[in-house]
């Protein structure tokens, strides 16, 4: 027993710093994709969905006056989160996907 825990410390410590040194995968470039700071909001009534296509089933509806920002792009949709709670109910925070032709982007205002 005593003998083993001896080669266990010995394989430990000569493999430990070998593996220290050798050098990490490189990481996947990130993919920076810039949104509209401001938001967009749908040109119509949209469906908000669970998924990047109109397979996916509806979460509600979203219209012209609500307010969402993107943050991932996907085969052209967006996924997006609600600002603010939805006419048609939808709360605000609510997560979904909708089709980036729907939309158009929120114009910044910015007073002096």
């Amino acid at each position: 027993m005593r003998r083993m825990m001896i080669t266990g410390a010995v394989l430990l410590s000569v493999t430990a710093p070998a593996a220290a040194v050798l050098p990490a995968a490189a990481a996947p470039a990130a993919v920076t994709q810039e949104f509209n700071s401001c938001g967009y909001h749908p040109k119509s009534t949209i469906h908000l969905r669970t998924g990047p296509s109109a397979r996916h089933a509806s979460l509600g509806l979203l219209g012209p006056g609500d307010s969402i920002r993107a943050y991932e792009e996907r085969g052209g949709w967006y996924r997006v989160d609600l600002d603010n709670d939805a006419k048609s109910g939808l709360r605000a925070g609510r997560s979904g996907w909708v089709a980036k032709k729907n939309v158009e982007p929120a114009v910044c205002m910015r007073l002096s």
